[in-house]
């Protein structure tokens, strides 16, 4: 599933207001950055020709980071400027099980829909978080 947002960071530096605003693609942010904040720092900076050597990106690193535009399953998890990052990353490993178990119970059993079989997705469920425990 294709999830995006935007990051959009506002700060004032002598006088002068600076706004940065950046589409990003959740799945490289998350295979780079493990959902990361400090590294939106530096990719709103540099696409905005700052680097962590000016004065400015010091000011801009204490101000918070505005979540917007969010699509895919990234907009269930963004309000009123917040991303939860971490539970966009459980629900993103929830639907990849789901979605596996789903091709097992149609491959072997001809399912095509585990939401009409509650009792069979809980076993599968179990079953795969019992023999991938960390």
């Amino acid at each position: 599933m294709d999830s995006r947002i935007t990051a959009s960071i506002e700060f004032y530096f002598k006088g002068e207001k600076f706004t940065f605003s950046e589409e990003i693609d959740l799945e490289t942010w998350l295979n780079e950055h493990q959902c990361e904040l400090e590294p939106l720092y530096d990719i709103l900076a540099n696409r905005n020709g700052l680097d962590r050597y000016r004065y400015e990106y010091d000011v801009m690193v204490m101000e918070p980071i505005y979540f917007s535009h969010a699509t895919g399953l990234a907009a269930k998890y963004t309000h009123d400027g917040n991303f939860d990052a971490d539970v966009f990353i459980k629900a993103r490993e929830q639907l990849a099980v789901l979605s596996h178990i789903q091709s097992i119970a149609k491959k072997h059993l001809g399912i095509e829909s585990l939401a009409d079989h509650a009792k069979l997705k809980a076993a599968l469920l179990d079953a795969y978080y019992h023999t991938n425990k960390p």
